[in-house]
């Protein structure tokens, strides 16, 4: 199973807005119990990346028209092409139409404890 975590570079710290992240890192899990293993595969960059919005976006939905929530929508389709060979992805945030985005593609969407700071330990808060 393929794991995406939204990180800042290749240091793996979590990136706090999943729709700006920098880069994914990809993991790989195997095997189960004690003998589950997760390696991380790649990162892969995210054209929308902004590290000035990692705490959050700027731009509301309700404060847009029907035609704008559309095309703001259309933005984040990006993303689920991203990561369109993952099962889950681990946030912090993500906003309703990132994580829209991910349950159209069938993408889990999980999210791990705000002080989590890497990418490695966010597994530990969550069960996959």
């Amino acid at each position: 199973m393929r794991i995406a975590v939204p990180v800042y570079d290749e240091s793996l710290k979590i990136f706090g807005n999943t729709g700006h992240t920098p880069f994914f890192a990809i993991f790989e899990q195997k095997g189960a119990g004690m003998f589950k293993k997760i390696d991380l595969l790649e990162l892969r960059e995210n054209p929308r990346g902004n590290k000035e919005a990692s705490e959050g976006c700027s731009h509301k939905d309700e404060e847009m028209s029907a035609e704008e929530q559309m095309a703001h929508k259309q933005e984040h389709n990006i993303l689920g092409e991203i990561i369109k060979d993952c099962a889950v992805v681990l946030v912090k945030k993500a906003c309703p139409n990132t994580a829209r985005v991910f349950n159209e593609r069938g993408i889990k969407v999980c999210k791990v404890d705000s002080n989590c700071q890497s990418a490695q330990d966010s597994f530990k808060f969550i069960k996959l």
